[in-house]
């Protein structure tokens, strides 16, 4: 797992890199570093990878990985941001140069090897079906955040969390959406990882 988690951060620093230059170019009245940093830090994208960068990084520094349920739920979080780039954000655009790169590895890459890695390497023999609602703490917190700070200077990270535009009740309607999702998707990240421990104990 060790080699895996060492390509994992060098993905993630890469696209990570290639973000900022992209943000650079793209929003030249940005400052640097602080104000493209601000501006990255709006996106859910931005949060998901990083809390897997940090993490790989001491799981690959300690040889020791984290617990079951939360290397389960940087995979889902992972998954929900590849799904919803690829569902209703990322056809709208032809992203080129950095932003291809940045894009092709956050919302991509990334999720599938971190996937792959939970799929093949990390032990699920703890999971339980009530973590598919602490799995919502995460989400929950960055939805926080996002619309509090939509609402302080007015700009939105993303169309389906725009108060302005959709209205209050728009609004609830796309985050019970959202929450459902991730839901039952983390519903299924336990049966998966139960299924797969039947099946190796057998």
């Amino acid at each position: 797992m060790r080699t895996a988690l060492l390509l994992l951060i060098i993905l993630e620093i890469i696209g990570y890199c290639a973000s900022f230059m992209w943000n650079m170019s793209d929003k030249p009245h940005l400052s640097v570093p602080g104000g493209i940093l601000w501006h990255q830090v709006k996106y859910f994208t931005i949060w998901a990878n990083l809390l897997v960068l940090l993490s790989a990084f001491l799981m690959w520094w300690r040889q020791r990985c984290v617990s079951d349920s939360f290397f389960a739920a940087l995979t889902l979080w992972m998954l929900i941001v590849m799904v919803v780039w690829h569902v209703l954000l990322g056809n709208d655009e032809t992203p080129v140069g950095f932003n291809y790169v940045s894009n092709l590895l956050l919302h991509t890459i990334n999720p599938i090897l971190i996937t792959l890695i939970w799929l093949f390497m990390a032990s699920k023999k703890a999971l339980k079906w009530k973590d598919a609602v602490l799995w919502l703490l995460f989400p929950l917190l960055y939805l926080t955040y996002a619309i509090t700070r939509g609402l302080l200077s007015d700009v939105y990270p993303y169309f389906f969390l725009n108060l302005k535009e959709l209205g209050l009740m728009g609004l609830i309607n796309w985050i019970m959406r959202f929450l459902v999702a991730f839901y039952i998707s983390g519903v299924l990240i336990v049966f998966i990882g139960k299924a797969q421990n039947r099946f190796i104990n057998r």
